[in-house]
């Protein structure tokens, strides 16, 4: 098997990591005492070195791994004291540390393996000069072909680590969304202290017009007019209290005036600030999810192997082409796609390829084509797996809908009809089972997968000449832009990327409740009705217009509130089975909201309108998970290289960096088989063995030791300790698959 570039990336940067190590290990023993040297920090490098040679011999760096070997017997010599840490020797292995990153900068270089041979060689051959105080520096032709500075301009950082990240910012985002609701609450108090500033001021005008010059009443203070009793009236304005009190009116209109001005400035700043925020936090989601993204080509990879297998066990020839490899999705996306398009694969091989023999006959050439296309449009990207088989036999599905008693003889089924019962649990048209197909369980997964992706699916046949499966998915889960409506006064949301439009009832005409709309049918659904809520009275009623599973609806609500980002949040495991949702999703105000699920309403909606047997025939049990197998390693490339093959083969991995991780991930998980280093820091493979047979629940669990340790006496202390296996690294793929079909009871 070719090794994909994306494991080599992984090996790249943890090379980089324990070749620090390394160098700073053997820095700080140049400082310290060798008579009183640190235990720890020898293990420790030990176990750097130990790694990256097991990690270069898995990705064929064999020189790598020899130098890597060579520093790890040394190591090990001084840690019982058989060798002193001389300065020669120091200098020794550090020059070895620069020959290996040299190596790494190199293997892009045409001439790699004839040039490493020849620096490998220098390398070892100094080492074991330098144990009897021989040592001459290796060659510095090398040191010349890389620059450190290709290693300066990156880090290696936890998915985890950005994960949290991803969250604060959808944090930050459900934030803003609150934040921009109150500036819309006080832009609504300011519209109306605005309209009570400008009456008052009209008021005060017209009192002040009718009462601030008014004359005296005659019967007035007579000490205030005594006072004032040798002016003459034209010489000294009197005024009353009505006068001053107009006089009054005017100032406080005045103040408020002003203040309405301030707070009309202030409202003009924050909303600046506000739309700042707003563009941050877009371009922090943008970025992060850029960093949280893998290429395509990492999915692509795993389902090489998968064809060539599917294939030869069908006895067919398929022809996989693969188109737009660096299209970028989630990793969590990934990852999810995985099963759902390996399923649309199988049937493409079991149901769309023909035999050679009947190619031939059909003028089509003996080999069948699956070609898989991703194409980013926006903030979604789209999928598309198309053969050049038979397509769909309608024939066929509408024979089996019969015999499960979803459909009568006598009913009219369209074509869309027929392409929707694939998906429902159950369903298959082949008679024979095998390996591959006719169990009844696959294309109902694809559709509960996608959906617990936000993602659609639409299928296109046409007989003779193949058929397509288009899928549509966002790029990244994290956060989600969604349209929240409201029903009977509760809140809901569904994201944007499934609407197509949004219409009011009345500018609709329904029939027998459907619509026509652009020249296809919808199905409209009274969401109050469906849940079971109260009927609106809502005179302005919304159709939400979407398409799921190549079906169209038009999903009535009582009121569209609003359009936003947010963060959606799946169901525990008390709430997973809930139909028509896939999850909750909290609001700038703090309100808990469903997230509708539009495939899963689909399904709903299906069963009541047709005659659905919903129970899941009894052949449909037949099928179990996948084989389960959980790699413990604490090296990352094995872990990636390891999970790579056995996924390809369809078997489902867990890891763990340690033997106390792997106790962690067996106290939550069923496997059915452990494949375990020897050599790890905190708990090392024969403690795990030790512990997993000590366990009543995980001592049936066959344990397969996997090390770069070729020795006799490693092997029996595996066996004596319970191992059902031994593999000596670098392994390779049929080795691995052997074991599984060996030690589980899965056929890969």
């Amino acid at each position: 098997m070719e090794i994909p570039e994306s494991a080599r990336e992984i090996f790249y940067e943890e090379a980089d990591e324990h070749l620090g190590i390394l160098e700073a290990g053997l820095l700080q023993l140049e400082e310290d005492d060798s008579a009183d040297f640190d235990i720890e920090l020898v293990d420790k490098l030990f176990r750097s070195a130990h790694t990256l040679k097991g990690a270069s011999a898995l990705l064929k760096y064999n020189t790598i791994s020899e130098i890597a070997h060579e520093l790890e017997n040394l190591l090990e010599s001084f840690k019982v004291q058989t060798i002193e840490m001389t300065p020669p020797l120091l200098d020794a292995m550090l020059s070895a540390l620069d020959t290996m990153r040299n190596l790494l900068q190199m293997t892009h270089l045409p001439d790699y393996e004839k040039s490493s041979i020849l620096y490998g060689l220098q390398a070892c051959q100094m080492l074991q000069s330098a144990q009897s105080g021989e040592y001459s520096e290796v060659s510095s032709e090398l040191t010349e072909v890389g620059s450190p500075q290709q290693f300066s301009n990156s880090v290696k950082v936890g998915v985890d680590k950005i994960d949290e990240l991803m969250n604060i910012i959808g944090e930050m985002t459900i934030t803003k969304t609150h934040l921009l609701e109150q500036l819309g609450s006080f832009e609504t108090m300011k519209e109306e202290i605005d309209f009570a500033r400008e009456r008052l001021i009209r008021e005060v005008a017209g009192f002040s017009d009718r009462y601030e010059y008014t004359n005296p009443e005659e019967n007035s203070d007579e000490n205030s007019e005594s006072i004032i009793s040798d002016f003459e009236e034209l010489e000294f304005d009197r005024y009353d209290e009505l006068n001053l009190f107009s006089r009054k009116l005017q100032e406080i209109s005045n103040d408020i005036n002003e203040a309405v001005i301030s707070i009309r400035s202030f409202f003009g700043e924050v909303s600046v600030d506000v739309e700042s925020i707003d563009r941050m936090t877009s371009e922090m989601k943008e970025r992060f999810s850029e960093i949280r993204t893998l290429p395509v080509d990492h999915l692509y990879q795993r389902f090489k192997r998968s064809i060539r297998n599917l294939s030869r066990d069908a006895n067919k020839q398929v022809d996989l082409r693969l188109e737009g490899g660096d299209t970028r999705l989630g990793r969590t996306i990934i990852d999810g796609l995985f099963d759902p398009l390996l399923h649309v694969l199988r049937n493409a091989v079991a149901h769309g390829i023909e035999d050679p023999e009947q190619r031939r006959s059909l003028g089509k050439p003996e080999a069948g084509t699956i070609k898989i296309s991703t194409v980013r449009r926006g903030n979604f990207a789209t999928i598309t797996i198309a053969d050049d088989g038979g397509g769909l036999k309608f024939d066929s599905i509408r024979q089996k809908a019969l015999d499960l008693g979803w459909i009568n003889s006598d009913d009219k089924i369209e074509q869309q009809q027929y392409i929707d019962m694939i998906f429902r649990p159950g369903f298959s048209t082949k008679t024979e089972v095998d390996d591959t197909s006719g169990r009844g369980v696959g294309m109902d997964v694809v559709l509960d997968r996608l959906s617990d992706l936000n993602g659609t699916i639409d299928v296109k046949t046409t007989e003779g000449q193949g058929t397509e499966f288009i899928l549509q998915i966002p790029l990244s889960l994290i956060i989600i832009n969604v349209i929240q409506f409201r029903l009977a006064k509760q809140l809901f949301v569904l994201p944007s990327s499934l609407i197509e439009e949004i219409q009011e009832v009345g500018t609709l005409q329904i029939v027998d409740e459907h619509v026509v709309r652009q020249g296809e049918r919808y199905r409209i659904v009274d969401l109050n009705a469906k849940f079971n809520l109260p009927a609106s009275d809502k005179t302005r009623q919304c159709v939400l217009f979407v398409r799921t599973l190549g079906s169209r609806l038009g999903l009535m609500v009582e009121e569209i509130v609003s359009q936003e980002d947010t963060v959606i949040r799946p169901f525990g495991q008390l709430l997973y089975d809930m139909p028509c949702f896939s999850g909750t999703s909290v609001s700038g105000g703090g309100a808990v909201r469903l997230v509708l699920n539009p495939a899963r309403l689909m399904q709903v909606v299906d069963q009541e309108l047709t005659h659905v047997n919903v129970e899941t025939p009894t052949a449909a049990v037949a099928q179990g998970p996948r084989p389960r197998v959980l790699v413990v390693d604490d090296s990352l490339s094995v872990r990636k290289y390891a999970s790579l093959l056995l996924e390809a083969n369809g078997v489902e991995v867990l890891t763990a960096i340690n033997g106390q991780d792997a106790l962690t991930v067996l106290e939550d998980e069923s496997v059915d088989l452990v494949l375990s280093d020897l050599e790890m820091p905190v708990m090392h493979g024969y403690e795990l063995l030790t512990e997993i047979k000590r366990r009543v629940t995980l001592r049936n669990i066959p344990v397969v030791m996997i090390t770069s340790r070729s020795g006799k006496q490693h092997q029996e202390k595996a066996f004596s300790l319970g191992a059902v296996g031994y593999l000596v690294k670098p392994f390779d793929e049929d080795a691995l698959v052997n074991v599984i079909r060996e030690h589980t009871l899965y056929t890969l």
